[in-house]
């Protein structure tokens, strides 16, 4: 397969942007985790406050009760900030490659002087 250089640099300037994107998505999806698992663990510490009596497991049941909801948005946001760590790295690995294409390229133009 024979790529010229305007295609090949279009591409890598296409996967940089999308890489810029991803990292910006990666931000916002870190940020959304750090702030859903602080509401869940706040929400959860004040739930066992409030119960005071029953076993370990009624405890623990009543807790799930009441901050089952911010868990799961916890574990949402969470599964957000993976998919757009897993997008990075993606978009890293595939200019990487074209980097080395290019750099193959690069050489090839060389030694045809």
């Amino acid at each position: 397969m024979h790529t010229d250089l305007a295609t090949l640099t279009a591409e890598a300037w296409r996967l940089s942007q999308l890489l810029d994107k991803g990292l910006a998505a990666l931000r916002d999806a870190a940020v959304a985790y750090a702030e859903a698992e602080h509401e869940y663990r706040e929400r959860k510490a004040m739930a066992y406050l409030e119960t005071e009596s029953g076993t370990v497991a009624e405890r623990e049941a009543h807790v799930y009760a009441l901050v089952g909801d911010f868990r799961r948005r916890r574990d949402l946001a969470d599964g957000q900030r993976l998919a757009a760590l897993e997008a990075v790295r993606s978009r890293r690995a595939q200019l990487s490659a074209l980097q080395s294409i290019l750099a193959a390229h690069r050489s090839e133009s060389e030694l045809a002087r």
